[in-house]
This record gives structure tokens, sequence and C-alpha cells, in this order.
């Protein structure tokens, strides 16, 4: 079979306006700009400036977007410096547009927090006067970034516990820079001065990332929380996986070690249970299939909207969905009704709070390569590291996902060093989620025993907890707080633009409180506290003390003014 020619394209996507990098003042003046100015005025635009360079050699058109709103720049501060302001960069900009040596396309002003950004691109002059300068590279001076609900950069006071995220990844990135990581060239690879190709086995097409000269790792945190998201981002997770495992890792061939079914494992650990068989086998469906729709109900604040998220993906994309909306509808019901268990945990948005779980997991698995000397790369839920290691790395991913299940869930059995969890005799059964509650040495002793005559009478089943609630009253309270809760997100979803029945989404939250008060009533614990979902709804108790007391003429009590004239007073 020949093999087929792939051909770049013409122009690719822009190159966002970074300040990571600069070069040497003789430069700047090369070009025709003065360097009297401020010093803060004149970093910036020696950043602009090697930016719009770095992506003229690049290729792919050399465009860079830069933004001209204020809000933008309000968080720069704390991520890149005092230096990279909206004044200095609006007239950087504007300084460079008056001397030729850029042009410029503005987009029009919009609401919206994502909308087009204006751009630029240097001309031929400015292109002549960098030849052959020496670029350096500043890196970010933040290591941990606090972004809003869109995705923006948001400012932070620093507190005790920023202090503390701040260390543990300065700690990480020390540890990673050391690491030598080499791409290779030939098929599949393209290097340009500051820029790198490579192309993805999936899709055909090519992925562009700008490598750094040295690892380094930024811990971007959601929603303006410190307790969601969290992941670790590096350059070396933008490369396709057929392209990861083409690295060399200190002189080694690399090889990617992941985590199997990292986020689907989390949720049966907080519901107190075990997954049984293999978690995306679904009869009927496509393992890759089932994987996409679990995936995405975890990040969806409904079931439906699930449905509706994997629908929107476009063609053409790596993950596209070329299925009906009944094929996907069915696909989604049969998932919901293998993860029975952890049903009312899909569809409530557990995504970014599961992806900093992952990640607090992913900084311990750094922490243990580090004191074995394994070189290892983050890759979200998998690491790359060398061949030789991925037997180790794979050990200690396995030991902290246990040790991680275990503290989600203290009653899941778990093995110690050096200890067997104390079984019962053979033939006994075990229940699912029960706590083991001693431990037996590795060391058993065996003790013969005389055969027992008479019949044995089998062992009585524990007795149920009992329950602290009436079940039929938990169940109404529980659905008048479900369905309050989906008024609510069915409001939010229709001013995205997203409408839906209610007699489904009605339906959707009774079939979750039946399935919460199932789980309520099994293991004897409240799933909702009592001051958010009550025992049982009615009208309150009349209270002895409500409302105003009342009043009595000529009344005595401290700080009260009687109530009659000054002659009843008197007499």
């Amino acid at each position: 079979m020949p093999a087929r020619t792939l051909e770049l394209p013409l122009e690719g996507h822009d190159f966002p306006l970074d300040f990571h990098w600069r070069t040497k003042p003789a430069f700047i003046a090369a070009a025709g700009v003065s360097l009297i100015g401020h010093p803060r005025a004149l970093e910036a635009r020696n950043s602009i400036m090697t930016s719009l360079v770095r992506a003229a050699l690049a290729g792919q058109g050399g465009w860079v977007s830069y933004s001209r709103s204020k809000r933008f720049y309000a968080p720069l501060a704390r991520y890149e410096g005092t230096a990279y302001t909206y004044d200095r960069v609006k007239a950087a900009v504007q300084e460079l547009l008056d001397l030729g040596l850029i042009e410029e396309e503005r987009a029009l002003p919009g609401p919206a927090s994502h909308g087009w950004q204006s751009r630029m691109r240097a001309t031929d002059r400015l292109i002549a006067a960098f030849h052959d300068c020496p670029f350096e590279h500043v890196g970010p001076r933040e290591v941990i970034e606090l972004r809003d609900v869109d995705g923006e950069r948001m400012a932070y006071t620093d507190t005790d516990n920023t202090r503390r995220l701040r260390k543990v990844m300065e700690a990480r990135n020390e540890a990673v820079g050391a690491i030598r990581i080499e791409m290779p060239e030939g098929d599949g690879w393209l290097h340009t001065p500051g820029h790198v190709l490579a192309r993805s086995e999936k899709t055909g097409g090519w992925v562009g990332l700008r490598p750094t000269p040295a690892p380094r790792m930024v811990r971007i945190y959601g929603r303006g929380r410190w307790d969601m998201h969290g992941r670790l981002y590096g350059w070396w997770q933008q490369l396709p996986a057929a392209r990861r495992i083409e690295l060399l890792i200190n002189g080694e061939v690399a090889f990617e070690s992941d985590w199997s079914a990292c986020h689907p494992t989390l949720l049966y650990a907080m519901a107190g249970k075990l997954p049984v068989g293999e978690i995306y086998d679904v009869h009927g469906y496509h393992p890759r299939h089932v994987k996409a729709a679990l995936l995405t109900v975890m990040n969806t604040r409904t079931t439906y909207g699930g449905v509706l998220s994997l629908m929107k993906r476009e063609e053409g994309d790596p993950g596209e969905w070329p299925h009906s909306l009944d094929y996907t509808k069915g696909l989604m019901k049969a998932v919901m009704h293998r993860h029975e268990p952890i049903a009312h945990l899909l569809g409530a948005d557990m995504g970014i709070r599961l992806m900093h779980i992952e990640s607090e997991m992913c900084v311990d698995v750094l922490k243990r390569c580090e004191r074995e000397n394994v070189p290892a790369l983050p890759v979200h839920d998998s690491f790359v590291t060398q061949a030789s290691k991925d037997t180790k790395v794979t050990g200690i991913m396995a030991e902290i996902m246990e040790a991680k299940c275990a503290e989600i869930n203290p009653c899941q059995a778990t093995r110690k060093r050096g200890f067997t969890p104390q079984m019962g005799a053979l033939g006994a059964s075990v229940g699912s989620g029960g706590c083991v509650g001693t431990t037996a040495s590795a060391s058993l002793e065996v003790v013969r025993t005389e055969p027992v005559s008479g019949p044995v009478s089998p062992v009585a089943s524990p007795a149920p907890r009992p329950l602290r609630w009436d079940p039929d009253e938990r169940l109404e309270a529980m659905i008048a707080y479900q369905i309050k809760t989906e008024r609510i997100l069915m409001s939010e979803e229709r001013c995205e633009g997203i409408f839906e029945t209610w007699e489904r989404r009605e339906a959707n939250a009774r079939a979750i409180a039946k399935s919460v008060c199932a789980y309520e009533n099994e293991a004897g614990i409240r799933a909702f506290p009592t001051h958010i979902v009550p025992d049982r709804i009615g009208p309150k108790t009349a209270s002895l003390k409500r409302g105003r007391s009342p009043r009595k003429a000529c009344s005595t009590v401290r700080g009260r003014r009687p109530r009659g004239c000054h002659s009843e007073v008197r007499a």
C-alpha cells in the first residue's frame, strides 16, 4: 500500500501572544526602534517583537493573536509580571504599526469573553532585522493559575494554601527540569525555529507546539476554587499519543503508562462500591462509544446534557460523533443501567472534582518517582517515562490508586505490606462494601480440629442498621429537593439556549431521588444532611413564641415603654 503524502496547510491557527521569550536590545535597535523609555515598557515591547518573529519563522501564516480588552490584562500582573499592562501592550503595538514593522487586523469588541481577538504579524523589515538573533526563554513567572468559570485567569491573594501549592509545584518543576527530552526527526515530525509540528495518526493532520528549553509544568485550577480541576500542564501533552512514545527520555526510548478507567473507579469508591467486570463493556455497544458517553456524562449537570454534548461534536474533529439522537439516547440509558451503583453521581458535574483528585494522585506519583530517581512526565492520567522504568512507574501508580480509593472509601479492604486481610472460613460470602476489622500476619498457623458430628447451624446474617427516618417521608422530601434543583438547572440552561421538556426533567429528578433514597435505606446513612434535605416535608409546628408578645398597659418590664397616658402612670 503506497504511503500517503500529507501537505502542510499554508496558514494554520494563530499563535497566542506570550511574554516568555526575549532577545538582545541590539536587534531591537537594528529594527529602527528607540531604546529610550521606561524599563517596563521596553521589556513588554521586546517580548512582543520576539513573539512576532518566532511566529513568522514557524510559518503557518505567522499571525499572533492578542487582546485589546482591559479585562484580559487585569490579572497579568501576577502571572506575567507588572510590565504587561493594557496601556503598555497597546502603546507598543501602535509604535510598531507606525514604524511599519507589523501589519494588524483588528476585531470588533464583543460582550462574549471568548470572542474574536485582534491579530498582527511581522513584516519583512522586522524579520530581516532579527536575522540569526538568539532567543532567551524567560519561562512562566507563576506555576499555579486560578481561572474563572469562563476559563479566564483570575487575580488572587496569597494565603498559606496558595504558598503551599506553589512550593509543591516548584519542587516538581525542579525535578522535571532535569529530564532531557529529545524529539526525533523524519516521518511524522517537522522542525522549524522555535516550533515543532507532529502528525496525528488518527486524523492525519498536524499538531503544532512550542517546546521550552527545559520541561516545565503549570498547575491550573478552575471555577475560582482551589479544590477543582488542578491538572498539571506541560508542552509535551500536546503531542499525539503515537508521537509521545517516539520521544527520547534521557537518551532512552519512551513508554507511556496510564490509569485504566481512572474517573469511573474513583466514582465507585465515592459510592462505596467496587466495579464489576469491564467498566466500558455494555451489551450491544462498542466500548469506545461507551467510554465517550460515560466520560461525557460525568462532566455535565444532567443526564440529557451528556446526550446533547455528544451530539454537538462537530464532524472532522478527533472526537466527532456521527450517530443519531435515538442511538445516543439508547446508549446513555444503557450506560446508566450498567453503572447503576454510581448512577446518582452521573450527570452531577463530578468531572471537575474528579480532575482535582486525579491531579493530587499525579503529584504523589511524581514525588515517589523523584525519591526513586525515575524520570516521569505527567499527561493527566498517564505518565511518560523510560521504557526500562515502565514496570516501576506502573507499580507506583497502582499503589497510589489503591491508597486514594481507600482514603475516599475507608470501608474498602486494602492490602498492606506484610499483612493480609483476615478472611472467614471457606464458603463464607463477603458482602460488598464491608469493613475488615482486624488484620492477620502473613504467616498462618494450621490447627488440626476434630470433625463436628452434629449439624452446624447456619450463620445468621447481620441485622440491617435501623433507620432514623421514615423511608416514605424521606423519599417525598428527596423528590421535592431534586425537582427544585432541576427547575434551577432548567432556567440556567434556557439562558444558554438549551431547551428541554419539563416532563422528561421531572422524571429524571424522581429517578435520581429514588436511587439516592434506596442507597440511604440500604446503607443506613444519609447521603444529604438534614439541613439540605429534611427527613420529611410538611407544615411547621406552631411555636409558642411565634410573633410578637402582647403588650400590657402600664407594663413594668425593663426596656419597654408603658402604653398608658401620664395620668394613668401617676395613678
